[in-house]
């Protein structure tokens, strides 16, 4: 299943809202590659296996499963996840890029690609669930980032 989709991160018609920099964002989007147990709910533990020069190795144990994965970090730009493939896990990759249309106009899309362990007949309603959690935590993910950013 390939899905993508855009969340608004700044919305510059509502002057109400403070408008985050590109730095907090990527900060925060950073966080979430480094912590993912302030943003992924169900994580039972990580841990950052290896981390260098804008890239990380983490292993994630979720109820009776565990992902082990890569990140690349291009700075304040793009960040790329690519899940290790077992026999439990069919593997998988995530890519978030911020765009900015316009100053200060800024967006983040989401990239997903997921493989199923086994081929299913009528993948559709399983495929619209999977994007429907995907869309929520990636909103989700920007309300966070939105909390972190004010504290």
């Amino acid at each position: 299943m390939q899905f993508e989709h855009i969340v608004q991160v700044n919305d510059l018609a509502k002057s109400e809202l403070p408008v985050l920099s590109r730095s907090r964002l990527w900060n925060g989007l950073v966080c979430r590659a480094r912590e993912p147990d302030k943003f992924l709910v169900g994580l039972d533990h990580y841990q950052l296996l290896k981390e260098e020069n804008n890239y990380l190795q983490r292993c994630l144990e979720l109820p009776g499963l565990t992902v082990n994965d890569e990140v690349w970090l291009t700075p304040e730009s793009r960040i790329e996840y690519r899940i290790t493939p077992t026999d439990q896990v069919p593997g998988g990759s995530l890519i978030m890029e911020i765009e900015e249309p316009e100053p200060h106009a800024l967006f983040v899309r989401f990239r997903y690609c997921s493989k199923h362990l086994d081929e299913m007949d009528e993948a559709l309603p399983y495929d619209l669930f999977v994007q429907q959690a995907y869309v929520a935590t990636d909103i989700d993910t920007i309300r966070i980032i939105r909390n972190l950013a004010q504290n």
